[in-house]
């Protein structure tokens, strides 16, 4: 006779599938496929990213570790909500709108402050604590793909249910309706329609019909000038965010220049050469900036070796 297995041994066979140990190389790789996916722009959602992105990133993520054997769901959903949990606590301390004091070193990729700005904030937000001494390698990164809605408060959930609003979305957000569809569907049917443009010496009964169709046709006609309204606001969105990818960028690439400049031993071609290359790279970019000082002139010499 087969065993039933008992609900907690059911919940943790699931926490260890979800628990999985992921070491730098892979969360190295997996903030690149974010930051990828994201300026592809095919899965962005107004809270990071929308339903499938899960399944694209296990994709993107098998072809740079093809023996890691990470899934969507629970890995890659599991480590973003942690990832994102983490970012989120940091981001609230260097831009939150009720905090001062903190700053950020994007060398050491740490939070910085005083120990009275550390001793006051640590009372009330004691989840912080560990970054205290502790480096957070994603954080610019992670910012081009949440801050915006972090900022205007779309995404101002507590930081262990940030995640929720996107899972939720995936899950009962339901799908654009064409503009086209979206009239037709509130139009009657086709015998209908030819009694609605009777002529004027038709019967009172198609007269009688035309009238009550009428009230349905206007409304009609309103619902699809408003959800062209709305198209037209989403484009007016994605350009802007292209744009902003581009600023981003731009920002980015500046930045670059400085941290090559400040490598020692790395001559002025190097330089120019890497800097020409590595920001056509996003993934790589993400890995340069999360480097120790130390360690991104043999990473520059051998980047350029194999581009």
């Amino acid at each position: 006779m087969s065993r039933v297995a008992s609900p907690s041994a059911v919940d943790s066979q699931l926490s260890k599938r979800t628990n999985r140990k992921w070491n730098y190389e892979e969360d190295v790789a997996l903030v690149s496929c974010m930051v990828d996916l994201r300026n592809i722009g095919s899965y962005n959602a107004d809270t990071g990213f929308k339903a499938g992105y899960l399944l694209e990133l296990e994709r993107m993520l098998g072809k740079k570790l093809p023996n890691a054997n990470i899934k969507g769901k629970p890995h890659i959903e599991s480590r973003i909500k942690t990832l994102k949990k983490d970012w989120a606590i940091v981001y609230d301390m260097v831009n939150g709108d009720h905090t001062s004091g903190f700053g950020w070193d994007s060398e050491r990729n740490m939070v910085t402050a005083e120990n009275s700005v550390w001793e006051s904030y640590l009372i009330s937000h004691k989840d912080a604590a560990p970054f205290r001494t502790r480096r957070f390698h994603f954080f610019n990164e992670l910012c081009e793909i949440y801050a915006k809605d972090r900022a205007t408060g779309k995404d101002a959930q507590t930081a262990a249910d940030i995640l929720e609003e996107i899972q939720t979305e995936g899950i009962h957000g339901s799908p654009s309706v064409g503009l086209e569809d979206e009239f037709h569907s509130q139009h009657v049917g086709s015998d209908d329609m030819e009694i609605s443009f009777a002529p004027p010496n038709s019967s009172s009964k198609k007269r009688k019909a035309s009238e009550i169709n009428e009230p349905n046709t206007a409304d009609a006609f309103i619902k699809a000038t408003t959800l062209l309204t709305d198209k037209m606001v989403e484009v007016g969105e994605k350009l802007s965010q292209c744009v902003g990818t581009e600023m981003r960028l731009e920002k980015r690439a500046e930045e670059l220049d400085v941290a090559l400049d400040e490598i020692e031993r790395l001559t002025e071609d190097e330089k120019d050469i890497a800097l020409s290359k590595i920001p056509d790279h996003p993934s790589q970019m993400v890995v340069f900036f999360s480097l120790l000082p130390s360690r991104r002139l043999r990473w520059v010499r051998k980047f350029l070796s194999t581009h």
